[in-house]
């Protein structure tokens, strides 16, 4: 099997009372991390509390993205050890240039993904195959023999709205459905330690379910 990722994005969320990334000192910081700014709005805002938001910088294929209403930061990009390191740099702008507590001022870290898997086997067979005759409860209402077309996994007990959840969909990919999975992927959690190590594993992560998918 074959990973082809398409795009990552980890986001740090806080609930400080005010987005703690003011302009110009956040671009500053960036710059002396060896970012490259993206150009800014003309004429520069100004101001005694004043954002910029959007992609903002960029650095080894990894884009800082800033949204001040929603009170995130994040890195975004198509290779996750690149994004990681990315963020790992940001963490170290909230606490040394901006006097942040990480445990004390995020509320969550999100890692969101999308992946296409080249598969030896057939996905579409591999899936049918691997939920069975679950569905054959709905072949007299629709008419015809039904199979499932996608497995989505999250945790047991848990809401979507939790500040700890994660949510990932594996189906075949739409283009390539005998030759191709696509992976859909958040990841969620009030501790950025388990979502930055979730991270570093998240391709053999999702290697790994597609095995037991495929009944390796």
């Amino acid at each position: 099997m074959e990973i082809k990722p398409q795009r990552y994005r980890l986001a740090i969320v806080f609930h400080t009372l005010f987005f703690p990334f003011t302009y110009p000192e956040l671009i500053d910081s960036l710059k002396k991390r060896g970012y490259s700014v993206l150009p800014l709005p003309r004429p520069a805002p100004t101001g005694p509390r004043v954002y910029v938001g959007g992609h903002i910088a960029t650095k080894e294929g990894c884009t800082v993205d800033v949204n001040d209403d929603r009170k995130i930061i994040a890195s975004e990009g198509s290779q996750v050890e690149n994004i990681i390191k990315s963020v790992e740099e940001l963490m170290g702008i909230a606490e040394k240039d901006f006097r942040l507590n990480l445990e004390r001022d995020i509320d969550y870290t999100e890692l969101t993904g999308e992946l296409i898997v080249k598969s030896e086997g057939s996905p579409i067979e591999n899936i049918e195959e691997f939920v069975g005759d679950k569905y054959n409860v709905f072949d007299e209402i629709m008419g015809i023999e039904t199979s499932a077309y996608s497995i989505r996994m999250v945790p047991k007990g848990y809401l979507p709205s939790n500040r700890k959840w994660f949510d990932i969909r594996i189906e075949p990919r739409v283009t390539m459905p005998e030759y191709e999975y696509y992976v859909d992927i958040v990841y969620r959690d009030e501790n950025i330690d388990n979502v930055l190590t979730f991270a570093h594993e998240v391709n053999s992560k999702i290697l790994s379910l597609i095995r037991k998918i495929g009944g390796e």
